[in-house]
């Protein structure tokens, strides 16, 4: 291992090198997709996929882990009580939920978006009740491990 100067940390931590292979096609496909998406070290890119990787696992196979995150929902407002349902909904699990907005997207769609923080297992119990109401059309999800 060898100690390197994090400047996002503000001191020296130890890192240790590693390779491994990759087809001539994904290493060109990651390539791609981290400088467009403004890494400028490959390094850099595989440490923050690798923590995503290793956070998704965390947090689907341990449910008293907690994370924050956000649920979007687009839905059709003119489903008879959806607002209501999903007012009550949020009543329900109001111990998880941070903030939500609302958002007129259109004459038939609107956008909600909630913030949560807690246990993933509470989090997920408020994503299922969500998805089980009338009228949501689509509904995305993206959670952080909370590390201590």
């Amino acid at each position: 291992m060898k100690a390197i100067s994090t400047p996002e940390h503000g001191h020296e931590e130890k890192v240790a090198r590693i390779s491994f292979s990759l087809r001539p096609q994904l290493q060109k496909d990651f390539d791609r997709v981290s400088k467009s998406m403004g890494y400028q070290e490959r390094s850099k890119a595989l440490q923050i996929a690798i923590q995503n990787l290793i956070n998704d696992y965390e947090l689907k196979s341990a449910p008293e882990s907690r994370a924050t995150g956000t649920i979007l929902i687009i839905y059709d407002h003119a489903v008879r009580r959806i607002d209501s349902m999903l007012t009550e909904l949020g009543h329900e699990h109001r111990l998880v939920i941070v903030s939500s907005l609302h958002l007129h997207l259109d004459d038939e769609n609107c956008l909600n978006i909630i913030v949560v923080r807690g246990k993933i297992k509470d989090i997920t119990a408020l994503e299922q009740s969500v998805r089980k109401v009338t009228g949501v059309r689509q509904l995305s999800s993206a959670f952080l491990a909370i590390k201590k």
